[in-house]
């Protein structure tokens, strides 16, 4: 089964609303912005994707695919701090020869984020996520690797910027996961840039990159894997947005590819 390091929380990774004068942290998991104190966000996104297993160690390659329907939210408990958190239900299919399907809870998450320091249009600050499993039963194919809990640490970094008349933003973000129960752990790298250019609407360029450590265990080899996506948010109403988005791998080393697309509903509060 594909790591969770790709599964949660990908799209609508770092969305800023982007104010006259100063970003302010918004909708979808807002990077190195933090929300203001009393003030919240809460996504709903369904998206999916069709990929190839590795084909390494003499098996062939095992078609995949997998749905998720996730709900994200997170509040402001004061302008340092922000909570976060995570539920997401699954559907997971490989093909022969290792046919397995799993349908069930997926990794839910809770997290801290702290702003360590604003200086001029840039935004430092770190956080801290738990990683509880949803899936059981590491005997099945389409679970195995992600019965597992984890923590990761993370440090991230924004940049609010102009293209002419267009405001901007730079995000990135760089983490080392903990995992259990089997994976190795793993080094990630989040970058993002936005672009504002209308009122509402924001286009996005994102990669996600995920390099393991070294394998301790023989069913889990060391792996690399890295995903674009492009997305487009644009309003619907007051406080309401919408998110489409397309992701694609660029680098598979034994580990799937993925090829998917994403929708998000999200409401600022």
């Amino acid at each position: 089964m594909d790591s969770f390091a790709r599964r949660a929380g990908r799209f609508g990774r770092m969305i800023c609303a982007l104010a006259p004068s100063v970003f302010a942290c918004s909708p979808a998991l807002a990077g190195a912005w933090t929300q203001p104190q009393g003030q919240g966000l809460m996504i709903d996104a369904l998206w999916g994707w069709t990929g190839d297993g590795a084909p390494w160690g003499g098996n062939p390659a095992v078609k995949q695919n997998r749905a998720d329907l996730q709900t994200y939210a997170e509040y402001g408990l004061n302008d340092t701090w922000t909570v976060f958190g995570q539920m997401a239900i699954e559907r997971y299919a490989l093909s022969r020869p290792q046919s397995s399907l799993y349908v069930g809870p997926d990794y839910s998450e809770l997290g801290l984020r702290a702003k360590f320091a604003s200086l001029g249009d840039w935004v430092f600050s770190g956080q801290a996520t738990l990683f509880l499993p949803g899936a059981y039963n590491p005997a099945s194919p389409a679970q195995a690797g992600n019965t597992g809990g984890a923590v990761e640490p993370r440090m991230l970094a924004g940049y609010g910027f102009s293209l002419g008349p267009a405001p901007g933003f730079f995000n990135l973000e760089s983490g080392f996961r903990f995992r259990s129960a089997g994976p190795p752990d793993e080094w990630h790298t989040d970058v993002t840039i936005g672009l504002k250019p209308a009122p509402g609407f924001i286009l996005m360029l994102q990669d996600f990159l995920v390099v393991s450590t070294a394998a301790t265990d023989r069913s889990f080899p060391a792996w690399r894997q890295n995903v674009l996506q492009a997305s487009l948010v644009m309003p619907l109403w007051d406080r309401w947005s919408l998110q489409v988005g397309y992701f694609w791998t660029s680098l598979a080393v034994k580990t799937n590819t993925e090829r998917g697309a994403a929708l998000a509903v999200w409401r600022t509060f």
